[in-house]
């Protein structure tokens, strides 16, 4: 009888704890997208077509990113390779082998020096692309999750944020760990000057850190 009690209790425990999160939400809802957006000019209908195809991944296209000269990118694919394109020539700039072929996210460093990328090895792995040698090869493993990455960003030559599967979100080499959602983070957001970070999470939250 005690434990009907206690799982009684524990229901309206959560009940209330479910209202308090109900009203401070309202509480912290000051405007509407709508209302945010009312007098701005509407855009009108945008037309997009394709501009370029980039050929040469086998297998599933996990991830891509933008270099910062708005030229080159870097792809992710379950073939096990990371490509770095130019996208006004669609040639290969380089094709680098992974070590594992379970790759989620990648990402490209502002300098266009570096790229990285992880998934389900748990570990940020970075190339370096300033090899004079023809083949490019990991210069850095980050191994400090304990779940898959969902997501990376580079901050600047020297820093790299990452998200995982194991609820956290983490500022290498090992400055910091961001640990506050209930769920794993799926994806994140860098502000362009850094100064800023979102993350977002199966737990249908997205946080803002700074």
């Amino acid at each position: 009888m005690s434990n009907i009690n206690e799982l009684d209790s524990l229901r309206q425990e959560a009940e209330t704890l479910k209202n308090a999160i109900r009203d401070a939400r309202k509480a912290a809802c000051d405007t509407s997208l709508a209302q945010a957006t009312a007098n701005l000019e509407p855009i009108g209908r945008i037309q997009m077509r394709t501009r370029r195809t980039l050929r040469g991944h086998l297998a599933k296209i996990y991830a891509m990113h933008w270099g910062s000269d708005s030229r080159n990118l870097v792809s992710a694919s379950q073939d096990g390779k990371l490509i770095v394109w130019d996208s006004h020539t669609t040639n290969k700039v380089h094709a680098i082998p992974l070590r594992s072929s379970w790759v989620m996210t990648c990402a490209y460093a502002p300098s266009g020096s570096y790229v990285a990328c992880g998934g389900l090895d748990n570990i940020c792995s970075i190339y370096s692309l300033k090899t004079r040698e023809g083949n490019v090869r990991v210069s850095r493993e980050l191994p400090g999750h304990s779940g898959y990455l969902s997501c990376c960003r580079f901050l600047d030559d020297n820093q790299i944020l990452t998200s995982s599967g194991d609820m956290t979100c983490s500022s290498h080499l090992g400055l910091r760990i961001l640990a506050g959602h209930d769920n794993r983070v799926s994806c994140l957001g860098v502000t362009e000057n850094g100064m800023a970070v979102a993350t977002g999470s199966w737990d249908s939250f997205l946080r803002i850190w700074n």
